[in-house]
């Protein structure tokens, strides 16, 4: 009887091994399709962009403008699955930050920020998520910093 009693422990432990597993595999796909939440270009009155190496901004108030860089942020992003724990990059040490000024200045501004990493862009919102961002993206608007 002890004899069976084992066995069943056992195959109850490997099966709940197993879905917890299952489960865990499951949302890691579910997580890899997740896309940025930038906010809309008609909310947004200006975008500041600066270096953290450097105390000089530029600020975009042109509306066409504002709109490229969301859509074209929002369309080259790709996600990587990994999680944004602070507020703003770990272990990295140069780069830009993207401040969306808000209309109604209660939810002012809201930031992301962009940089590269093992030859790879990334672009990072805090505490929401981290994407793969396109080359030719990152350099287009970290080219506004050069003007």
């Amino acid at each position: 009887m002890k004899k069976y009693i084992g066995i069943a422990f056992v195959l109850i432990t490997i099966l709940s091994l197993t879905a917890c597993a299952s489960n865990k595999n499951a949302s890691n796909k579910n997580a890899s399709n997740k896309k940025i939440n930038l906010p809309k270009a008609e909310e947004i009155k200006e975008i500041e962009i600066m270096k953290t190496t450097s105390e000089e901004s530029l600020k975009i108030e042109n509306q066409d403008e504002i709109s490229s860089i969301i859509e074209e942020i929002k369309e080259s992003t790709n996600d990587t699955g990994r999680e944004s724990v602070n507020d703003q990059p770990t272990n990295i040490n140069d780069y830009i930050i993207l401040k969306f000024h808000h209309k109604n200045a209660e939810e002012s501004p809201s930031l992301v920020y962009l940089y590269k990493d093992k030859n790879s862009s990334y672009v990072e919102q805090p505490y929401a998520g981290i994407w793969k961002l396109r080359e030719e993206t990152f350099d287009r608007i970290s080219s506004h910093l050069i003007k």
